[in-house]
């Protein structure tokens, strides 16, 4: 997919004509990560947002303890990097691949002076991460009151819509890959209870694994299950 097309993914960058996409285009770098590498630490020096192009990565805070809480996982057509950079603070979180991933940066200086140009991409950049925090602290209010199998179900219930793609029998394959370890660090639950509920799901046919990938057989059917596990209060 060309560079372009997915820069017009981005919000704020959609509003933008043809010409200014190939501006904006011939100010990025493209650059290529194998998987499980760091793009930026936490608490780095924010020089640049990026954009990825190809691929999946996970973004996660550290907290004094040591402990990871993975707070995004991005896809292509996501930017990010882009908050710290606008507000000259240090990177909140760290962003590391999942698997090899294809990425565009702007470094800040480029961008600054392409937002000079056209305003109000950076206030549209801005209302798009308001709307990510406001569905994070809803999806963390939400979860808060859930305990940990619900927690885990949707959880993977969310990686398949998000992240899914048609399988056989009207399976949905979830390729973006999937650490039980990740999948801790998501819902906030201890590794050891997380891998037991995978193995019980596994055995009661909700999900299968492989190495290369995840299958939930009957995605539909695993909403309604949350949706009672809702009405039923766990």
């Amino acid at each position: 997919m060309a560079a372009t097309s997915e820069l017009a993914r981005v919000p704020g960058f959609d509003r933008l004509d043809s010409n200014e996409l190939a501006q904006l285009e011939a100010l990025t770098q493209k650059k290529r990560y194998p998987a499980n590498t760091a793009i930026f630490f936490q608490d780095d020096p924010a020089d640049a947002l990026y954009i990825l192009l190809s691929g999946s990565a996970k973004a996660f805070q550290t907290s004094e303890d040591g402990k990871d809480r993975i707070v995004r996982i991005l896809k292509p057509g996501h930017a990010f990097g882009e908050l710290a950079m606008i507000a000259e603070k240090p990177r909140l979180l760290t962003v590391q691949t999942l698997d090899d991933c294809e990425m565009l940066r702007l470094p800040k200086k480029e961008f600054v002076e392409f937002a000079d140009k056209h305003s109000w991409v950076l206030w549209t950049l801005l209302r798009a991460f308001a709307n990510r925090i406001a569905e994070m602290n809803s999806d963390i209010l939400e979860m808060s009151y859930r305990d940990v199998p619900y927690r885990l179900l949707r959880a993977i219930s969310d990686f398949a819509t998000k992240h899914g793609e048609p399988g056989a029998g009207g399976a949905t394959r979830i390729t973006t890959p999937m650490r039980e370890e990740d999948l801790a660090a998501l819902i906030g639950a201890d590794l050891r209870t997380v891998s037991r509920l995978l193995e019980q799901y596994e055995n009661e046919g909700i999900i299968t694994r492989t190495k290369a990938e995840w299958t939930v057989p009957d995605a539909d059917g695993l909403r309604r299950t949350l949706e009672y596990m809702i009405q039923q209060g766990v």
